[in-house]
């Protein structure tokens, strides 16, 4: 862990006191005075891929009295290159949007409905200036709030509490909704009217190589595991209009369609325990890929990428039911009528199960990678993206041998398209 000082007041990771000051006015109220702050960076490599996150230490005085907080910083570059370099201006800004309009509009709804707000970050600071791009926000580690181990899959447990809020998300934005049933939200937020994968031209087409070069390096894997043979054909008939694909999983489906988180994997996923070591309280996390889509590409996503196999298959009803029912639960407080029934949730999640086990090609070989391992994103401009594949082919061969985690993961999800149909024999 290292740690600066602002002794000569100058910006450290690009922030400025200015920054922190306002931060503070916001969390505290405008009687705060800020006294001294400092930068400590806490996070290691492989938890964050689209930004950097640092914490602030901060030293203020309220009615008197001298006192401490804490944030959380995330800080993006505005001045990488490439399509690589649309994409994270787009999503950055999109997650700077979400908190500044959607949140309280949502949690307003939520309110009307004697429901608690979003459990997401509070976010006290925004700044788009000087090439970067600033959130800060409310620190959860100090609150107790903690990551699941990434290297292993989410318990049932764990795993309905994010879907319990994930619902909530979902549902808040059905009720947002019904406030203008012939006005779409993507109106009101225009933001959510363009996709984040195709936001330029340049940024599709780098999204499209990361897609097909990663279904190369999966084809490579099976074909070295072997006995895989209909998932490689598959994916090799998948591979030319991948990304076509994926785009149409994440089209606007009647009567699913809902504000999704669009990241939702353990890495975005904070929970908080009692004293017997239960979770008993859920924070989501990195809401830049946020958009308008089918609800179940949210479900599919976090049970493939971040529950194991065995855990998914045997609780997929109960996860299910899990879900229904805490998004009924908001939709009858609000007196409105669920757009959909139990059965009808039950094939949409069916039908979105190929972007599951696509998402979860990307995810598991990242998320069970050693840290040193970890892709460093930040340096995936279109000219390194071949290397960068190469390091992934090679990552993934190596875990074949050395990780014990890799191969059950990556080949539960194909083994579950071909019970369901999907893959053909």
């Amino acid at each position: 862990m290292s740690e600066q000082t602002n002794r000569e007041a100058l910006p450290l990771h690009g922030i400025t006191e200015d920054q922190v000051r306002a931060a503070l006015l916001t969390d505290k109220g405008s009687a705060a005075e800020l006294t001294s702050w400092t930068v400590v960076d806490f996070t290691k490599k492989g938890d964050n891929y689209v930004s950097a996150v640092t914490k602030i230490k901060v030293i203020f005085t309220l009615q008197g009295k001298e006192q401490k907080t804490s944030y959380v910083a995330k800080i993006s570059d505005e001045h990488l290159s490439g399509g690589y370099s649309d994409l994270i201006k787009f999503i950055t800004m999109s997650e700077i949007k979400f908190f500044e309009d959607l949140v309280p509009a949502l949690n307003y709804e939520l309110a009307a409905a004697g429901q608690p707000s979003l459990r997401v970050p509070r976010c006290f600071h925004t700044c788009c200036e000087g090439g970067r791009i600033l959130l800060i926000m409310e620190d959860l580690l100090s609150q107790g709030f903690k990551m699941y181990p990434r290297h292993q899959g989410l318990d049932v447990s764990h795993t309905s509490l994010a879907l319990q809020e994930v619902a909530r998300l979902h549902a808040a934005s059905l009720l947002l909704q019904s406030r203008t049933p012939h006005n779409p939200l993507h109106h009101k937020y225009p933001y959510l009217a363009t996709k984040w994968y195709s936001v330029t031209q340049e940024a599709k087409e780098f999204y499209t190589k990361f897609l097909v070069g990663n279904t190369d390096c999966i084809i490579l894997t099976l074909e070295k595991i072997g006995g895989y043979s209909s998932a490689i054909k598959w994916l090799q008939d998948l591979k030319p209009q991948i990304a076509h694909v994926i785009e149409d999983d994440l089209e606007n489906p009647s009567p699913f369609i809902a504000l999704c988180h669009g990241d939702l994997w353990t890495n975005n996923i904070l929970f908080r325990y009692d004293e017997s070591g239960r979770p008993v309280e859920v924070r989501l996390l990195d809401l830049q890929l946020n958009m308008l889509g089918s609800l179940a590409t949210d479900l599919n996503y976090l049970l493939f990428t971040s529950v194991e196999g065995p855990v998914r298959r045997s609780n997929t009803d109960a996860f299910m039911d899990t879900y229904y029912n805490a998004l009924r639960k908001v939709m009858e407080a609000a007196h409105l009528p669920l757009p959909f029934t139990p059965q009808d949730l039950s094939q949409e999640y069916r039908d979105r199960h190929s972007h599951g086990v696509t998402c979860s090609c990307w995810a598991i070989p990242t998320i069970i990678a050693e840290v040193d391992d970890s892709p460093d994103f930040n340096e995936l401009t279109d000219e390194k993206i071949k290397l960068f594949m190469e390091k992934r082919k090679n990552n993934l061969l190596h875990h074949l041998i050395k990780s014990p985690l890799l191969k059950p993961r990556l080949l539960d999800g194909f083994d579950e398209l071909k019970e369901c149909g999907i893959i053909k024999e």
